[in-house]
């Protein structure tokens, strides 16, 4: 009777290490599954960190063509002031001293349209190219792989990902294997 209750007591006790092992095999394959999809909550930060990158760039090419062309306005208008100066000075009397000054109106109007119409391209330039780099995001966020892409001035070297890459953070700016 003592070797039944013994032969027993080892099966429940076999039983016992039987179900843990496969509790805890359960419990290991729970806890690789969930450290995967910790590890892919990486991706939408980093797409949303390209995305700033990106932007800020836009916005600082934009600002410096912006800068660029408002100094040539001012340039322009000094031109034209200096031209009306000088008309003023040729003139002879004062209807000429008119009709030199109003002969001048077409051209400085000429100027402020240009200023504006290249000063509106600019801005139209950046809107496209920041819904370019937004429609990329969003595509990247859907799991879509982004449109080819045209030649950007001043990108940032291309980081080649190495086979630890992944389990390294990536910096701002550095392109990150999906």
């Amino acid at each position: 009777m003592k070797l039944q209750i013994e032969d027993r007591i080892s099966e429940i006790a076999d039983k016992a290490r039987i179900r843990y092992d496969e509790a805890l095999d359960r419990a290991r394959t729970n806890t690789k599954l969930a450290a995967g999809r910790v590890s892919k909550g990486k991706r939408p930060v980093r797409a949303i960190s390209r995305f700033g990158v990106k932007l800020s760039g836009v916005s600082h090419r934009t600002a410096n063509k912006i800068w660029k062309r408002q100094t040539k306005l001012v340039e322009d208008q000094f031109d034209a002031v200096a031209g009306h100066l000088k008309a003023a000075a040729n003139a002879t009397d004062l209807r000429n001293l008119l009709k030199a000054q109003i002969e001048l109106i077409p051209n400085d109007t000429s100027r402020f349209r240009d200023e504006a119409v290249e000063v509106f391209d600019i801005v139209k330039g950046a809107g496209s190219e920041i819904r370019g780099i937004f429609k990329d995001t969003v595509d990247e966020f859907r799991n879509r792989k982004p449109a080819a892409k045209k030649a950007a001035p001043s990108k940032a070297p291309v980081v080649p990902a190495s086979s630890t890459a992944s389990d390294k953070p990536a910096l701002v700016g550095e392109e990150v294997a999906a």
